[in-house]
């Protein structure tokens, strides 16, 4: 009886964390009212209408049909400082690199002024973040087809010079 109550409180508490859907992230930059840069927040997308920012001291609710660009910036590599070779205990910290990036997006708030925000994640979780904001935002929506590298579509019209006339007929 002790296992089994256990195991469901195991199973139970793993499922709350994985449908958090929580991303710790350092807010860079921007002009964002009442968010100063270099703030430590957390980015909650377990709402399919908008994303939350939150900071200790204020929350931002950014509506996902508000977005209008979404954008990866630069990757930064973060390695620790260097130990001495006899601290044996701290070989992992020189096998494992971390990353981050950053990712700037650009929105309208409730009152209609356009906002920015750049804000740095880890690179594991910078990809999940975006494919949600794609997935929900129709104007950053990625609409590229594999193929229209290979083959002239009404997609790529720009950039093969439009219909000639054999297209039109």
């Amino acid at each position: 009886m002790r296992f089994l109550t256990l195991s469901t409180l195991t199973i139970l508490t793993g499922g709350l964390l994985a449908a958090a859907d929580s991303t710790i992230v350092t807010y860079i930059d921007g002009n964002v009212a009442g968010l100063s840069p270099n703030t430590g927040a957390t980015l909650y997308l377990n709402n399919p209408q908008s994303l939350e920012l939150k900071t200790p001291l204020h929350s931002v609710q950014i509506p996902y049909a508000q977005i209008s660009k979404a954008e990866l910036g630069s990757v930064t590599p973060h390695t620790p400082e260097p130990e001495p070779l006899y601290k044996v205990w701290a070989l992992p910290k020189r096998l494992v690199k971390t990353e981050t990036q950053q990712m700037k997006l650009a929105f309208t708030d409730g009152n209609g002024r356009d906002q920015t925000m750049t804000i740095e994640m880890s690179k594991t979780s910078v990809d999940g973040v975006l494919g949600i904001i794609e997935r929900y935002s129709p104007k950053v929506a990625n609409t590229s087809w594999w193929g229209d590298g290979y083959w002239k579509t009404t997609r790529n019209r720009d950039t093969w010079g439009g219909a000639g006339t054999v297209a039109q007929k």
